[in-house]
């Protein structure tokens, strides 16, 4: 099998199994100027050799005698000429461990600790085989084992002609391991040299030690395999076991595992995976219920990255970071999670313990109310794929079909946001729906609300609705609550969460819990309208406009002070405005912005705020002026009136038209208006005015 090595493009080299004898010299590794006797990787095209522990030494280490900067391995002296190790001062012109910062050098042999290239089998007794005494109890006083140091007793291994002892657990220790001590790399069970003990700070004095060969991490063996008092809680499949309580061990600093907090205690370490936690974190409950989270259990897991695949880094509790090489408690059914600390003491009441069941599934708040707002009508499959192609959705009154590709620019009549695919589309008439809001359920329980809310959609083309989260019209899916009559568009309801992060922001942003009880029902005084609700904090400025969200529904940063209202918050990426060939897109800041100014109104633009943008016309619009006044409404709908012979349609008149007078009160339409169809009239009267409207009834 042939090998690339960095020191030697020009050919590949070979294993080498076999001792060499090349024309009865003797062959030299040229990475370490020694001697090759066992395996060996060469090159078939010219004289190159090497060993094969030098073949494969790491390309960057860190040393204690050279603290500042990391090492790396060049192949030939980096001067003219030979370089001098900086450790033992001998010249050489082999492989080198280089600081190119401060011209340190270290040779293979120094970089290394003292026999990690000599040793070739895990404990050298060559001469002799040993033996195997398992019934030997007393060997005899001073007799010990030439690996530990401790007295023999127990079953053992020896060669009496050479009075070399091992015990049976030494001669079978492996010889690499793994420890949460040290979860960078490996550790190698290597001769030793009056080391220091990276755990204990005590000398070794035991023949081996295991290392980490990249950092100079060093363990004795008992405090890599450490002995037992006595047996903790059989937990979560671990198998906790108390350091001995020797002087070195009584307080040792340490990261716990279990809640992510450091320690200065003797700590519990599991004898299956290592791991290191306090002794009151062995009896944390596995499953915990909080107030704070809308789902029924949040878990504890000691390996987050392991369990949960797109791990949210902010705790669901108090909003700083999490350290996910730690434990957390995470959510089963969502991206939550929380510090262990967090969970178990956070306020009075925040979390209740409930009773562990192993077979119990877990059963989310959206599972209790899923009716389907839709009937499928035909599907077809691929495999296991499932792929519903005509559905029935309560929306409309024509069956609907799945469509795959976008040619014009639509706009979802769910949501009122540009259309993506897949979605589904009316082959009769214009419309067209999101296939995330086709899957939207007909009743839902949510998190945020006492009574389970109803997704609603009016059948007149010119009803309007107030969403009471953003504060603004929209025509289109909503959810309402028939208690409280609160109305959500499907746009702000989708979007509000406990926490996510925005394009506009770099840090993560949550929902306050002043925000959420604002979305509570408002009867028997259990809370207010989100319009009317005091949540006693002055009513913040939105981070992308500026402007104060009356709403009170917004989201906070859990770094800084930035906010973020939810007319922002559910801004379109993507837009379209007849000044311009292209799309939109929402911008959030721009370097080169020396004369901000929207290209639409002509007026300026602060350029801390929120914009969109065409970067190949350099067109930028506030987004009032791009979206428009009703970016939620869709104009166009027809609808019939007994006061008026031809149908109706919807529009909206702008200031670029020139106004025309309502036909009920005299007024110019510059809003939204109803406008007559047919060519040769000219009817025309407000939408928004109750009396204008009336007048056509």
């Amino acid at each position: 099998m042939e090998f690339e090595h960095f020191s030697h493009s020009d050919h590949p080299l070979i294993i080498i199994n076999q001792v060499l004898e090349y024309s009865c010299e003797l062959v030299i590794c040229s990475g370490c100027e020694g001697p090759i006797w066992g395996p060996c990787y060469s090159c078939t095209s010219c004289y190159f050799f090497l060993h094969k522990k030098c073949a494969e030494l790491p390309r960057e280490i860190k040393r204690r005698i050279h603290r500042r900067h990391p090492l790396h391995l060049l192949p030939k002296s980096p001067y003219r000429g030979e370089y001098i190790c900086d450790r033992c001062a001998k010249p050489c012109n082999s492989f080198v461990y280089h600081c190119s910062s401060c011209e340190f050098d270290l040779d293979i042999k120094c970089a290394f600790q003292p026999g990690s290239f000599e040793v070739d089998s895990q404990f050298p007794h060559k001469d002799h085989p040993l033996i195997l005494n398992e019934e030997r109890e007393y060997h005899g006083e001073g007799v010990k084992c030439s690996v530990c140091k401790e007295p023999m007793s127990g079953p053992s291994y020896s060669c009496t002609s050479c009075n070399f002892f091992l015990h049976e657990k030494c001669a079978e220790l492996p010889p690499e391991i793994n420890r949460h001590l040290h979860p960078e790399h490996p550790l190698g069970l290597l001769p030793n040299e009056d080391m220091i003990c990276d755990f204990c700070n005590e000398t070794c004095y035991e023949s081996f030690v295991y290392c980490c060969f990249v950092c100079e991490f060093n363990l004795h063996i008992k405090c890599a395999f450490p002995p037992c008092v006595y047996a903790a809680d059989q937990d979560k499949g671990h198998q906790f076991r108390r350091l001995l309580n020797s002087p070195s061990l009584k307080s040792v600093s340490f990261t716990c595992n279990a809640c992510g907090t450091d320690g200065d205690d003797s700590p519990l370490v599991c004898t299956m995976c290592q791991i290191l936690v306090h002794k009151k974190c062995i009896s944390l409950p596995r499953t915990l219920k909080t107030v704070l989270h809308h789902h029924p259990h949040i878990i504890h897991t000691y390996h987050p990255q392991q369990c949960i695949k797109s791990i949210n880094k902010y705790c669901g509790i108090c909003r700083r970071e999490v350290d996910t090489e730690y434990g957390v408690y995470y959510c089963p059914d969502c991206d939550f999670v929380a510090h262990v600390n967090c969970s178990i003491e956070y306020g009075d009441s925040a979390t209740e313990i409930v009773e562990e069941n192993e077979e119990e599934q877990s059963v989310t708040v959206d599972d209790q109310c899923m009716e389907p707002s839709f009937r499928v009508v035909r599907e077809i499959k691929h495999g296991e794929e499932r792929i519903i192609e005509e559905i029935e959705h309560f929306s409309h009154q024509h069956n609907l079909i799945l469509i795959d590709k976008v040619d014009d620019d639509l706009k979802c009549d769910g949501c009122m946001l540009p259309i993506s695919t897949p979605f589904y589309s009316c082959a009769s008439c214009n419309f067209f729906i999101d296939k995330t809001c086709i899957e939207l359920p007909r009743r839902k329980k949510w998190q945020y609300h006492e009574n389970q809310l109803i997704l609603s959609w009016s059948r007149g083309e010119h009803f309007l609705f107030y969403c009471q989260v953003c504060n603004q019209n929209f025509r289109g899916l909503r959810y309402n609550c028939a208690i409280c009559r609160l109305s959500i568009d499907v746009r702000c309801f989708k979007s509000l969460e406990d926490s996510f992060k925005h394009e506009g922001h770099e840090h993560p942003l949550y929902l306050p819990a002043g925000g959420k009880n604002i979305l509570r029902c408002n009867i028997a005084g259990r809370g207010l309208p989100p319009w009317a609700a005091d949540d006693r904090e002055n009513i913040p400025h939105c981070g992308g406009c500026f402007v104060s969200e009356e709403s009170k529904v917004f989201f906070k940063c859990v770094v800084c002070d930035f906010k973020l209202g939810m007319k922002c918050a559910t801004l379109p990426y993507e837009a379209r405005h007849e000044y311009d060939d292209h799309p939109l897109f929402l911008t959030y800041i721009n370097a080169n912005d020396y004369q901000p100014s929207c290209i639409i109104c002509e007026e300026d633009r602060d350029p801390k705020l929120w914009f969109y943008r065409c970067e190949k016309c350099d067109f930028d619009a506030h987004p009032e002026c791009a979206l428009g006044k009703y970016p939620y409404v869709k104009p166009g709908g027809v609808q019939t009136y007994p006061k008026h012979p031809h149908p109706l349609a919807l529009v909206i008149k702008t200031e670029d038209y020139r106004p025309q007078a309502c036909d009920s009160c005299g007024e110019p339409c510059d809003d939204l208006a109803l406008e007559c169809t047919d060519p040769n009239c000219s009817f025309i009267v407000h939408r928004k005015k109750r009396q204008c409207l009336e007048s056509l009834w």
